[in-house]
């Protein structure tokens, strides 16, 4: 140990931890409901995405042909329907993003597994 104080001037000991003793079972069912709602709270992006491409092909495509005996009509109605359902899919999976966002870090996580919420 002498050698030791001639390369440090201090040493600091921080070897104190919290034990947290829980049930397989509550611990499973705990994981569970956080990666269900940490993987819902990131759903926002998927229709956010499809919502763009379908905005960007809906202004540069001018459909004007039938595509498999489809009549351009309706393949301009289903382009606008999908566009609609990736929009209201984006806007509820946001707010439920919002919503829930301080449910999906690890500092709730740990609380909950310690149940102090």
């Amino acid at each position: 140990m002498a050698s030791n104080k001639k390369f440090t001037s201090q040493i600091y000991s921080n070897t104190k931890t919290d034990l947290i003793e829980i049930t397989h079972d509550k611990l499973e069912n705990i994981l569970i409901k956080f990666f269900r709602d940490f993987e819902r709270a990131q759903g926002w992006f998927t229709p956010f995405s499809i919502f763009i491409t379908i905005l960007i092909a809906v202004a540069t495509t001018d459909i004007k042909k039938d595509f498999f005996n489809i009549p351009a009509i309706i393949l301009s109605s289903i382009m606008y329907l999908v566009l609609f359902i990736t929009l209201t899919l984006f806007i509820l999976n946001f707010i439920f993003y919002i919503r829930n966002k301080e449910k999906t870090t690890i500092e709730y996580l740990i609380k909950t597994i310690k149940n102090c919420l």
